[in-house]
């Protein structure tokens, strides 16, 4: 009898400690799933390594005296060099003698930007363009620290960066181009993309064709479009609240040269108080009769030309 009750009382400890094992293993999924049901953190913003060439694609000879830092349009999730390797500059004839940098902005750079969770607000694209705006510093003052000469290109968004540079950062580059872009953006304009919505001028560049608000989302399009939407229409409106022609008014940017085409659908054309503030800086203005992605080539033809020069 006792070999028994001694056996009996060993197979109730394993029982028991089998019933404590049971309970310690179910309490670990009630762990995990209050972590899962925390708030998700929003997108991760932008930070920068040592390494600062990070910040740009190139091509060419390192040895070339003259740099071209090249910004697209946008904001984008992908540098247009990324994409096909090849832009429409690359058809400069003396193309071989420069050293061209196609230059991140900040959503190209950080692809969190356009996966946010929470959401993205004004004070979010207002960070982004100020981290756009120190690549541009950045990439422009290692070059100048190595000797060369260096010109800024900037199309669409990032001539839109170019004054927003110019106003906050020392102007270390030898010549600035703004391809399409304002100084001061339209207001009706930014109205909408503070709301979220973008909006296009009619052919006179200069009429505003205002959104239809009312809208509900369409249901063919992605949730990651949606994102993307309204994450570059806070970066636009960002740059769309200053107002340049102020914020520039004791700068030196004579060694400016704004480009843009009368019939503007995207940004709009220049507008008199633009173009009279401009003129009193002593900026060079070339105005063609295009729209908004017209302005390239010729601006390429009159470079051959020498009609206008780097």
């Amino acid at each position: 009898m006792k070999n028994i009750t001694l056996q009996s009382l060993i197979v109730l400890a394993l029982i028991l400690l089998s019933v404590l094992s049971c309970d310690q293993n179910i309490s670990k999924p009630k762990s995990k799933e209050k972590i899962d049901t925390q708030e998700p953190s929003n997108y991760a913003p932008t930070t920068f390594t040592k390494d600062t060439t990070k910040l740009w694609m190139a091509e060419g000879n390192i040895e070339n005296d003259t740099v071209l830092i090249m910004g697209d349009g946008g904001p984008k999730n992908q540098l247009d060099y990324a994409y096909n390797g090849k832009i429409a500059w690359s058809y400069l004839n003396n193309f071989k003698n420069y050293y061209f940098v196609s230059l991140h902005q900040s959503t190209t750079y950080n692809l969190e930007i356009f996966n946010w969770k929470k959401s993205f607000d004004l004070e979010d694209g207002i960070k982004e363009i100020n981290n756009s705006t120190e690549m541009m510093y950045r990439a422009i003052k290692y070059f100048k620290d190595r000797d060369k000469y260096v010109v800024v290109v900037g199309h669409s968004y990032s001539a839109f960066l170019i004054p927003h540079y110019l106003a906050t950062k020392p102007s270390l580059a030898d010549k600035y181009f703004m391809l399409n872009g304002r100084l001061n953006a339209d207001s009706l304009q930014t109205y909408y993309q503070l709301k979220g919505f973008n909006s296009k001028f009619k052919s006179d560049g200069i009429t505003l064709q205002e959104p239809d608000t009312t809208r509900g989302k369409n249901p063919f399009r992605t949730e990651r479009y949606f994102k993307i939407r309204r994450a570059s229409e806070m970066l636009k409106a960002g740059l769309g609240i200053r107002k340049f022609t102020e914020e520039l008014a004791d700068k030196n940017i004579s060694n400016l040269v704004v480009c843009y085409g009368k019939r503007d659908q995207n940004v709009g054309a220049l507008n008199e108080e633009e173009i009279s503030f401009l003129k009193s800086k002593k900026v060079k203005i070339i105005a063609i009769d295009t729209d908004h992605y017209g302005v390239t080539r010729p601006i390429i033809e009159w470079l051959d030309e020498g009609t206008i020069t780097f």
